[in-house]
């Protein structure tokens, strides 16, 4: 399990996301130019994503296909991950809370995706009625 900042999981969220084979994303890393990126995803620089390449290769595409766990994240982290990756929002998805987020309702695969991503000072937990919580240890 590769462990990367919360910067690099949005930015790899955002390449997934994007029309490209792994191997054209290895090329463009290589080459070192991301600019073909940017046109798709302005507000990116994907610098992050260009340090963790050179962490090394397989580091690289085992992080890009999710098997990452997050070093540190924050309750604002939480709530843009399960967004930019998951598709959840509040109101619809989960409660937010000043605390942490409770009534979150997805599927097992989610689950078993955020229990791995979240950094150690989270706990996610499966509630009587089904759903999960999510919060500080």
């Amino acid at each position: 399990m590769t462990i990367i900042n919360l910067m690099q999981a949005y930015e790899l969220d955002k390449l997934s996301k994007l029309d490209f084979t792994d191997e054209e994303i290895l090329r463009t890393l290589q080459t070192g130019d991301v600019s073909v990126w940017q046109e798709q995803v302005p507000n990116y620089e994907f610098t992050e994503t260009m340090a963790l390449y050179q962490e090394g290769e397989q580091i690289f595409i085992d992080a890009l296909h999710g098997n990452y766990s997050i070093k540190y994240v924050t309750l604002p982290g939480i709530k843009r991950l399960l967004y930019i990756r998951f598709q959840l929002e509040e109101g619809k998805d989960y409660q937010l809370l000043e605390t942490g987020i409770q009534h979150l309702t997805c599927d097992e695969d989610v689950i078993a995706k955020l229990q791995h991503m979240l950094s150690t000072n989270w706990s996610l937990a499966k509630q009587v009625d089904g759903t999960y919580s999510i919060f500080v240890k």
